[in-house]
């Protein structure tokens, strides 16, 4: 009887912990956000964004990101390198994966990573999302996975991506670079669809796939020919 009722307050501990993660804390977030307070995942926590559980559910992300072989790919805020050893040998010999992430702990593991996986086409920077050390129009494709909520000026942060991304080339029948959003329910200052069609939309980027369900949904949007950049 003692065993029966010590694991019933254990799954209601869970229950309740579960509960808050998924409810209360995206109330707090997004009340932070609107006093300007986002920060990105901190490194010591890398754990909840890299654990095995998230792995698996998260594992169709690469193949709606639709990395080809030879782009050039600019992922911000990696963290501790999920995505990055499957973009990267996607992109292949002749492709090239930037990385960019503001958090030098990150980048670390991301590099740990990558030496482990025996990659030589992925270059890492520790920079900020809102000032970019890319060269306009030299990425084909960018991502971000869980990212964008936790920038604290993302109407600059898209500017930037938009500046990177190389322009469509109408004459050639070449669309412009291509931005893929993914966002993650069980991530406390995850976003609606609809909020992110808006945002991204905004900064002069089309909707052109839309991958997933409510709980793990990717966007990908395609740069259009007119820039609006912000100062």
């Amino acid at each position: 009887m003692k065993v029966h009722k010590l694991l019933l307050v254990l799954l209601g501990a869970i229950g309740g912990l579960l509960f808050f993660w998924l409810f209360p804390l995206k109330l707090v977030f997004r009340l932070a956000a609107r006093l300007g307070k986002s920060t990105p995942c901190p490194a010591s926590m890398a754990w909840l964004v890299n654990n095995s559980i998230r792995r698996r559910y998260t594992r169709p992300v690469v193949d709606r990101v639709g990395v080809r072989p030879g782009e050039r790919v600019l992922e911000l805020g990696p963290g501790p390198g999920m995505f990055t050893v499957g973009a990267a040998r996607r992109a292949g010999a002749e492709g090239r994966i930037i990385t960019v992430d503001i958090q030098p702990q990150m980048i670390a593991r991301v590099e740990k990573r990558v030496r482990e996986a025996g990659l030589t086409n992925v270059e890492t920077c520790v920079a900020s999302a809102h000032w970019l050390p890319l060269k306009d129009e030299s990425v084909d494709r960018a991502f971000l996975v869980a990212v964008l909520p936790e920038v604290l000026d993302q109407a600059r942060a898209l500017s930037e991506l938009h500046r990177v991304l190389r322009s469509p080339e109408p004459a050639e029948g070449k669309p412009g670079g291509l931005l893929s959003i993914t966002e993650d329910f069980f991530d406390p200052d995850y976003p609606f669809a609809f909020e992110t069609i808006r945002r991204v939309q905004a900064a002069e980027f089309s909707l052109e796939q839309r991958f997933g369900t409510f709980w793990l949904y990717t966007l990908n949007f395609v740069k259009k020919a007119a820039a609006s950049h912000l100062e």
